[in-house]
């Protein structure tokens, strides 16, 4: 008889215990409890047993215990689905040991997971700081049913709930209330990962669900889409300065405000996590916020950065020196907007604006972002020091095949005008073979004296005036070998162009047109004056004749069309060419910039 009441006084008494609170549950409040307890910044699934629970009780425990914890199993039992929970003498899962005052340190709790699984549980209950039932009910509930999950988040508020997982380590002030039960009934029911979405979802929207059950990739999706949304905006930024080689500090505060808004927006995806976890669903807001301070910041870091590398820098010709500056000078910068927002803080705290405790610390996610910062400001002067040498050297490779293309394009000039002049050459000699030896034997003795001339320039693209007027000179007097008497000549070049360097056969073709076109289609004698001169920076040459007009278009002449090719290769618009017919027929060549 006294057996039952006492199993009936303990059966009142775990009951008493549970009845704190209205049975009308709200679920939602259920579910706010459960989301930040039971789910931590790397666990995507809530630690429960998977496998039935075994309880074993060890150690020295009394018919009292015995009879408190079958109480308690019972209980437990029939709140679960998934698993059934049951006393055992041995092969279990949940090992209690009951140690007498003279036994062990004190309470001792080990739990074995894998992943959110848990596989086996052992709690020591010491009787040295047990002093009454009432507590032996209390702790031996509190720790027992705790030992069902693993709990995160103790920091978290939440209003009007004061169970068992509410507090980290507590038992004194709390029972077993209808809300611990509903969320044990939850936890191990078969609809608990459908129900908690459902729930979710309704109340908080997709991103707080998603931040619940896969907060690691949600983190590591942020993080990777913040890092690449810079990487593309600094890549941006580079490509519209690729090709400036010094920046101004304008510049400077362009692609500066740039960066400091893609920090701002690395910023704010690292630390979304953290909003959504608060439920705070203004975004964009927030997005403002971490903006502004960094553009006030810039007014000042920009300038420091621009003075202070362009200082450092100066003298430092290694690449990996000059790599190491940037990266230092940009944590500089990080370093100045901690020690700024903790004058404001102390300044705040002063005038007593603010009712912050704890002075602002260094967040792993400000730190990161500094980092990452700092890292692709030096990417940013890599890809920009490669472009640059890239382009660099595009530029000289097309120079140099510039240069081998023009220079192929005169060669192939001299190949057409040396055939052509010697054709007209030998037509000469050939036509005075017949009539006066002497003569033929002269002017075969200047061509020989004319081409070895033109051998020995051969390798040369530019000949002085002196020396282009001495290849004219050798001509005329083969010509005037041909002609006799028939030929007058003059040449007259200002000392101050002796020496100016241009295209070799420049000079001969058109004296050999003005021969080939004008004098030999006249009876009477003909003169040929070549004039060079100095007009302010430009170089004038001009050859006259007193033969018949010009036509029209006197380049479509063979000598003057190489000639044309010619100018427009090497001098491009600062050669001009003019004519003129009648008393003072001439053709002139006007090379501009010269001198």
């Amino acid at each position: 008889m006294k057996q039952l009441l006492f199993i009936v006084l303990i059966a009142f008494t775990s009951f008493s215990t549970s009845l704190t609170q209205d049975e009308n549950i709200n679920e939602d409040v259920v579910w706010d409890i459960i989301r930040p307890r039971l789910f931590g910044d790397y666990s995507s699934e809530a630690y429960r047993f998977e496998d039935d629970i075994r309880i074993q009780l060890k150690g020295s425990p009394i018919h009292e215990d015995s009879t408190i914890f079958q109480t308690l199993v019972n209980e437990l039992d029939s709140l679960t689905e998934t698993v059934e929970v049951k006393l055992v003498k041995d092969n279990a899962n949940f090992i209690i040991s009951i140690l007498p005052p003279n036994d062990g340190l004190g309470r001792r709790y080990i739990q074995d997971s894998e992943k959110s699984v848990i596989k086996r549980v052992e709690i020591d209950f010491n009787l040295r700081y047990i002093n009454s039932h009432d507590e032996k009910v209390r702790d031996y509930y509190f720790y027992t049913i705790r030992a069902l999950t693993n709990l995160f988040n103790f920091d978290a508020d939440i209003i009007g709930y004061g169970g068992i997982f509410y507090y980290k380590n507590k038992p004194e002030q709390i029972s077993f209330s209808n809300i611990d039960k509903e969320i044990i009934r939850k936890l191990y029911s078969e609809n608990f990962y459908p129900d908690l979405k459902e729930n979710t979802i309704k109340t908080h929207g997709y991103l707080y669900y998603w931040n619940i059950r896969y907060k690691a990739t949600l983190k590591f999706f942020l993080a990777f889409i913040s890092i690449i949304t810079a990487a593309l905006g600094l890549l941006f930024i580079q490509s519209r300065n690729v090709k400036k080689t010094t920046y101004k500090l304008g510049d400077y505060f362009k692609a500066g405000f740039l960066v400091l808004m893609l920090t701002a927006f690395m910023y704010w995806m690292f630390m979304l996590p953290a909003f959504i976890s608060m439920k705070n669903t203004n975004y964009l807001s927030n997005l403002g916020f971490f903006a502004f301070p960094f553009l006030v910041i810039g007014l000042f870091a920009i300038p420091f950065l621009y003075y202070s590398e362009r200082f450092l820098l100066k003298n430092s010709q290694n690449f990996l020196l000059r790599q190491s500056i940037i990266f230092c000078t940009t944590l500089t910068v990080f370093q100045f907007v901690y020690l700024v927002e903790h004058f404001f803080f102390a300044a705040f705290k002063y005038l007593n604006l603010t009712n912050i405790k704890d002075s602002p610390s260094l967040s792993p996610e400000f730190v990161l972002v500094a980092f990452i910062t700092a890292s692709l400001r030096v990417l940013f002067v890599w890809f920009n020091y490669r472009i640059q040498s890239m382009v660099n050297q595009k530029d000289v490779e097309i120079a140099k095949m510039k240069e081998l293309k023009n220079q192929a394009e005169l060669n192939a000039l001299h190949s057409r005008i040396n055939p052509h002049f010697l054709y007209n050459s030998l037509n000469s000699i050939a036509s005075l073979a017949h009539i006066d030896a002497d003569r033929t034997e002269s002017m075969a003795t200047g061509l020989s004296e004319l081409f070895r001339y033109s051998i020995n320039k051969e390798n040369k693209t530019y000949v002085s005036i002196a020396e282009e007027l001495e290849m004219v000179t050798k001509y005329l007097e083969i010509e005037k070998t041909r002609f006799g008497s028939k030929l007058e000549y003059e040449i007259n070049a200002d000392e101050s162009t002796q020496e100016k360097q241009i295209p070799k056969f420049l000079i001969q073709p058109l004296v050999e047109n003005a021969v080939k076109h004008g004098l030999s289609k006249i009876k009477e004698s003909g003169k040929i004056v070549v004039e060079v001169k100095r007009l302010e920076k430009a170089l004038s040459i001009s050859i006259y004749d007193n033969g018949p007009d010009f036509p029209k278009e006197p380049v479509s002449g063979y000598g003057l069309q190489n000639l044309h090719d010619k100018l427009a290769i090497i001098y491009g618009d600062d050669a001009v060419i003019n004519w003129e017919n009648g008393a003072n027929k001439n053709f002139n060549m006007l090379l501009k910039n010269q001198f």
